[in-house]
């Protein structure tokens, strides 16, 4: 049986090791792995079903050019190697080691697997990849750089010339005939598709380079998604289709409105564009999810199961016509996928020919942290015992110098403050978080007993979000906290 209790034996040796229990969870990783492989071993050590970094599949749902074959898999009690494999890193990269597996029992008829691994890349061969891939990064900078100028360039006269022909469709006058009136209409969606084209390239260059950053909030998930629909409504319409909403109410998430709006809308749009009269669209949660995930339903055509993989994929073109002869860009998907991804979520899709689909977008699950700030234990606790009952964090302070020291490790979604304390008062804390780049995003509620109007215009030029007078009224106070937090 392999004894897990002499972990400086296994960070002794020269490879990297780890082991896997009958159960598929690593139980040893050395510290040779943890160099090569870059993962520290609090991130792989599981029980059971741990990560793989042999045959893992690429975070778009698609090969990610590993070797076939896992080191985890294969005929039990049979050891093998040596043998050239390639792993997967931290980074998203790929090694080339030597391999080496051995079997050894765990004492209840079962074996625990030993796979051990060392580079096989001399150190003018790393150099000699880093450069190649430095000069691929530097590439492909320059290729993302032409075409985002490209675009923007195409997108002003493109833009010009759809409005121009707005302009002839709409002359008072009516110079021109029914067929010259039905052609112009057709340059117009033609050009309205290119421009739709140019801005899905941008966008995803934009996602790329870093430059959309999520502005995250909290809100509330059935409004959101009653709101999205209602963009769609007329193209469903249209083609005789229903749009069902099934979220739940009070349900809070967290994310970047009109970005996530953008994903949503797209996942609808495309289940009416391969639906058919009759069919019935739902947006829903999974069961199992929470408020942490939305899945769009269709009872459409479904999706070939060749196609599936490159579905996210913006290199690889994927988009047919539609049930009623509708095209699109093939953008889309790939910039949903990228939107999730820049929230630390996932995309992912189910489907099956002739059979519907079934898309999931998920979020981080997010539990909000509200800042109460009062020199008043007993206020605070009166505050508290309003939060309590909206599932929050509440982190409680004394002071507003003390709330600035806790927001630089722990930043916070909402600050409640009073507006009287000693040493920092609530209008002096306010103004330095409004002043401060990496706080002034965050809403601020000023809490006071004191009502004069001047109070409340100072609160308000000073950056307050809301401003609430004690004593607080229960029906009052709940609905401005949820604006700002959702749920």
């Amino acid at each position: 049986m392999v004894d897990v209790g002499f972990p400086a034996v296994f960070d002794a040796l020269e490879c990297g090791v780890y082991v896997v229990n009958p159960l598929g969870g690593i139980v040893m990783f050395n510290a040779r792995a943890e160099e090569i492989l870059g993962w520290r071993r609090q991130e792989v050590i599981s029980p059971s079903q741990s990560r793989c970094f042999c045959c893992a599949k690429g975070e778009r749902g698609v090969d990610n050019g590993l070797d076939a074959g896992c080191l985890h898999d294969g005929n039990a009690g049979v050891d093998a190697g040596p043998f050239v494999r390639h792993l997967l890193t931290r980074g998203r990269t790929r090694v080339a080691v030597g391999v080496r597996v051995r079997w050894t029992p765990a004492g209840n008829g079962e074996a625990f697997r030993v796979i051990s691994f060392w580079k096989v890349l001399s150190e003018e061969g790393e150099a000699l990849m880093r450069q190649t891939r430095e000069v691929a990064e530097e590439a492909n900078r320059q290729k993302d750089k032409f075409v985002s100028l490209v675009a923007h360039d195409l997108r002003a006269p493109l833009s010009s010339m759809v409005g121009l022909m707005e302009f002839l469709l709409d002359d008072p006058e009516g110079s021109l005939q029914p067929s010259q009136h039905d052609l112009v209409n057709d340059m117009m969606a033609t050009g309205r598709s290119l421009i739709e084209l140019i801005e899905g390239v941008l966008n995803i260059g934009r996602l790329k380079s870093g430059k959309i950053i999520p502005d995250k909030t909290f809100f509330d998930l059935q409004f959101f998604t009653e709101s999205v629909i209602q963009r769609v409504i007329h193209l469903a319409r249209e083609k005789q289709i229903t749009l069902e909403n099934h979220i739940p109410t009070d349900v809070r998430i967290y994310a970047d409105m009109s970005l996530f709006a953008a994903v949503v809308q797209n996942l609808l749009t495309n289940a009416i564009k391969f639906s058919r009269p009759g069919d019935v669209i739902s947006i829903r949660q999974p069961l199992s999810e929470g408020g942490t995930a939305v899945e769009v339903c269709d009872q459409g055509v479904g999706i070939p199961a060749d196609v599936l993989p490159k579905l996210f994929n913006v290199s690889e073109k994927t988009t047919t016509p539609g049930t009623a002869g509708e095209t699109g860009t093939g953008f889309g998907l790939p910039f949903s996928f990228d939107i999730m991804e820049a929230h630390g979520g996932s995309l992912t899709v189910q489907s099956e020919a002739g059979r519907g689909s079934v898309f999931c977008a998920r979020l981080p699950q997010v539990k909000p942290r509200v800042m109460l700030v009062d020199d008043e234990a007993m206020d605070r606790f009166m505050v508290r015992s309003v939060l309590n009952q909206m599932d929050l964090e509440v982190l409680e302070m004394e002071s507003g110098g003390e709330a600035l020291a806790r927001m630089e490790r722990e930043v916070p979604h909402l600050i409640l403050s009073d507006v009287n304390m000693p040493d920092m008062d609530g209008m002096e804390l306010l103004r330095r978080l409004k002043q401060d780049d990496a706080t002034r995003k965050i809403p601020v509620i000023l809490i006071t007993g004191d009502d004069k109007t001047e109070t409340r215009d100072l609160a308000f030029r000073l950056g307050a979000d809301d401003f609430v007078e004690k004593p607080i009224i229960l029906h009052d106070f709940l609905p401005r906290i949820r604006h700002h937090l959702g749920g």
